[in-house]
């Protein structure tokens, strides 16, 4: 490359803005329970304490577009394999670090400050929050990932049914 062309490059280079640090498979929904009781749980599968303030969660509730749930103030965080609990009002635990009237819908999607999904889950055949295959329906369950929050992509594949917590 000439010197022109790389000084072109640098300059083209340096107006490039740093891409985000969070990678999509950084920070997970581990667990959903639908209702005013319910809750999502998120879970960041990283060595590092990550921002998630401005994040949104997007419910699917029958339509072709996700409506917004919530919206995490700024500052929030999640340390390193560490839990963050979006809850219903109605939710009887005591950790509730977000709370809205009602987790809604038949699936939930989780978008970076930038409004990039970073994960979903769906368990409708038709929600635009599922991941390939629709989880298993569970009711009076919640759904979860396993102990590691393992991600293929698949919802049938990586939630189960499991006792929701208290």
């Amino acid at each position: 490359m000439t010197k022109p062309g790389s000084l072109l490059l640098l300059l083209a280079l340096a107006g490039t803005p740093v891409p985000d640090t969070v990678r999509p498979s950084s920070v997970k929904i581990h667990e959903v329970l639908g209702g005013p009781a319910g809750y999502i749980d998120l879970r960041n599968t990283t060595t590092t304490t990550l921002d998630i303030g401005g994040w949104s969660v997007q419910a699917c509730t029958g339509g072709a577009v996700p409506v917004e749930l919530a919206t995490v103030p700024a500052g929030s965080e999640i340390a390193a394999g560490d839990h963050f609990l979006i809850t219903g009002q109605g939710f009887g635990g005591t950790v509730q670090q977000l709370v809205v009237e009602a987790i809604v819908g038949d699936g939930e999607m989780l978008l970076d400050r930038r409004g990039a999904r970073v994960d979903s889950i769906g368990w409708a055949p038709s929600s635009p929050c599922r991941e390939n295959q629709a989880a298993s329906a569970c009711p009076g369950l919640a759904q979860a990932r396993d102990a590691v929050s393992r991600d293929t992509d698949n919802n049938k594949a990586d939630f189960g049914c499991v006792r929701p917590i208290d």
